[in-house]
């Protein structure tokens, strides 16, 4: 169904982009910041993350094409990609510190590539790939929606760092990282069916 698709993407991308496991690395590179500043800064990531998504959601399939990149070639690395992310989390594996000056940080390393890295890009490359009508308006307002989902997060991010605390931040992203990791060999097994139809016999 739909809308059982649709929450499957969320979730997906939600683990993806992870803007709860990332609450420690903004609140550190914002510790300087004013009360207003760290305001700013977080929709501003939240904006620029949400706006790379969406270009590569409407750019992605026509890049492709003029490289000759087969759909499920791209569906397979990106699958590769998302089950990298996933053991690393749910291995409990830190990303490397990214030192960034504070005026910056909204973008890089917090919008880019924190949350919209190349698991997240890839994905929404997948889900433009011959999307029209209702699904492409469907898609778009999930990007929207994870975009707000990760303001209002970061907003949040000391009261939920401190209702989490460091072993509940553990368990959340472990938690995502096996969820990743399911969606990553589903998304191997999809693409190869559909390559070689045979295979689903």
């Amino acid at each position: 169904m739909k809308f059982n698709s649709d929450v499957t993407t969320l979730i997906a991308l939600f683990a993806i982009v992870s803007p709860i496991t990332s609450l420690p690395v903004f609140l550190n590179l914002t510790s300087e910041m004013t009360k207003r500043q760290r305001r700013i800064t977080a929709l501003k990531t939240a904006a620029v993350a949400g706006l790379t998504l969406m270009i590569a959601y409407f750019l992605g399939d026509i890049i492709l094409r003029s490289l000759s990149i087969d759909m499920n070639s791209f569906r397979i690395a990106g699958a590769f990609v998302i089950c990298a992310y996933g053991w690393s989390m749910v291995m409990g594996k830190k990303p490397k510190e990214v030192k960034a000056a504070p005026a910056g940080a909204a973008v890089v390393p917090l919008a880019i590539p924190m949350m919209a890295g190349p698991g997240a890009i890839a994905t929404v490359i997948a889900l433009g790939n011959n999307a029209d009508g209702i699904v492409q308006i469907s898609n778009l307002l999930i990007i929207l929606a994870l975009s707000a989902l990760t303001g209002i997060l970061l907003l949040a991010a000391e009261p939920v760092e401190h209702l989490l605390g460091d072993q509940g931040l553990m368990v959340v992203t472990r938690i995502f990282g096996l969820l990743l990791l399911a969606i990553g060999v589903s998304t191997v097994l999809s693409a190869l069916t559909s390559a070689f139809p045979g295979l689903a016999a």
